[in-house]
């Protein structure tokens, strides 16, 4: 089975800034490189673009301020609680840190 292709770089990056974050474990979502608490997926790679886990709510308001995007991985089939976004991922690593900490007290 061929594994999917996702952006090498930015998985670099996302290790480098997930490495010091307490409870993230590294693992694999749909084969992609992602970080775990408690066994349940906060981070992770998809393709070309990072995704975090942060509940509804502040998804919708960091979609409204245009601070990331719905994260769909097919279409129509939008995940609520989860956002996507690119970039330089250190100036979101509070928001890194922020979905480690959402998964750890809602898991």
């Amino acid at each position: 089975m061929e594994m999917p292709s996702f952006d090498e770089v930015m998985a670099q990056a996302l290790a480098q800034v997930m490495v010091d974050v307490p409870g993230a474990k590294a693992g694999k979502m749909f084969g992609m490189p992602g970080y775990k608490v408690n066994g349940k997926l906060a981070v992770g790679m998809f393709y070309d673009r990072v995704v975090a886990k942060v509940g509804a709510a502040r998804a919708a308001e960091l979609i409204a301020g245009g601070d990331a995007e719905p994260f769909e991985p097919q279409p129509k089939h939008v995940w609520k609680d989860w956002v996507q976004f690119g970039g330089d991922l250190v100036a979101h690593q509070t928001l890194l840190e922020e979905a480690v900490q959402y998964v750890a007290e809602n898991s």
